[in-house]
């Protein structure tokens, strides 16, 4: 199971002064980070009542072909160049993780529906240009396709499955490190409590980058600023399409991590996305589609915001494969196909 980020709980104490606001106009996810280009990583860049329904099949054959051309691309890149190993080691064993849960979710229809979700194709590694950097470059952008295929997997299937789906894509995400625009997508009215959860994880990670701006300078300190506004314009939203009095945000928060210094700072920006990606997984459990696309997109953007802090602080990759994934989740419960 994945490491617990320890939760944001409210305090009842007055609210702590803030440092001035950036501009009130939210801030597309484009402008975090500086654009959706991906940053080199030091590590990379660095269930349902209706069980295993048909309409699933393809998602998973499709979801189990990405994993095996990833396994296939990493181990190529590892035998063109043995000195990626040690950054790379860890991504391919998370793929090799997602694979051997998709796989024990896969049963493909039998009989007269054989041919449902097709043949799994042999696994196809990309093609490496020449070059270390190159080839770590080359992952990066085979890492955000297939973040964007889980996203629109999550919206596609059960809501039991949703989950694993947006949960892989989060980790490849962060395994890119780019932050994308959300999907225009628009979410029907709500009043789920997993919805509110992850409303509730907004304020607080709202509340927790007003903490640490005043520690940084230069570009963290306005990537800091332009998340900040980010997750005010996603607080906003999520509010919009509740049909219940959405859950307030506390007046002050007990946070992870006390910021004392920019690399302080830098570490609870981390733990503070990190926090966000089981909200949003959890929310992909939804039984409407349009919620699950947002909550695998949230979760992807979470992952990827996270990992870039990450980096800006040295440290490594996290260690989960399924972020934010509730255990239940990992075991499928099929049905033979007829």
């Amino acid at each position: 199971m994945p490491a617990v980020v320890p939760r944001l709980r409210p305090l009842a104490r007055p609210p702590v002064p803030l440092p001035a606001p950036a501009p009130a106009a939210a801030v597309s996810r484009r402008a975090a980070f500086g654009g959706a280009a991906a940053l080199a990583l030091p590590w990379l860049a660095g269930c349902s009542a209706e069980a295993s329904p048909r309409r699933d099949v393809a998602s998973l054959a499709g979801a189990i072909a990405s994993e095996q051309d990833l396994v296939a691309s990493y181990e190529a890149a590892r035998a063109a160049d043995a000195a990626l190993a040690r950054r790379i080691d860890p991504v391919l064993a998370h793929h090799r993780e997602h694979l051997a849960v998709l796989r024990r979710h896969y049963v493909p229809g039998s009989g007269n529906r054989a041919h449902e979700g097709g043949a799994i194709p042999s696994p196809r590694a990309i093609p490496l240009p020449p070059g270390g950097e190159r080839i770590i470059a080359a992952l990066r952008k085979a890492e955000e396709r297939a973040a964007l295929a889980r996203r629109e997997d999550a919206g596609r299937c059960r809501p039991g499955l949703a989950q694993l789906m947006a949960s892989i894509g989060a980790c490849e995400s962060g395994h890119a490190g780019t932050v994308r625009p959300p999907a225009p997508r628009d979410a029907p009215k709500s009043d789920s409590k997993a919805l509110q959860t992850a409303l509730a994880a907004e304020h607080a990670a709202v509340y927790g980058y007003g903490t640490l701006g005043a520690r940084l300078r230069g570009g963290l300190q306005q990537a800091a600023k332009d998340a900040w506004n980010a997750h005010r314009a996603q607080r906003d939203r999520l509010s919009a399409i509740l049909s219940v009095p959405p859950v307030p945000a506390s007046a002050a928060y007990r946070l992870p991590v006390r910021v004392a210094s920019a690399r302080s700072a830098v570490q609870l920006a981390a733990a503070l996305e990190d926090g966000l990606v089981p909200a949003y997984v959890g929310l992909a459990g939804a039984s409407s589609p349009d919620l699950r696309h947002l909550a695998a997109d949230g979760a992807q953007i979470a992952a990827a915001r996270s990992a870039r802090w990450r980096s800006a602080a040295g440290e490594p990759a996290p260690p989960a494969a399924f972020p934010g994934l509730p255990s239940g989740a990992l075991s499928p419960r099929p049905e033979p196909g007829e």
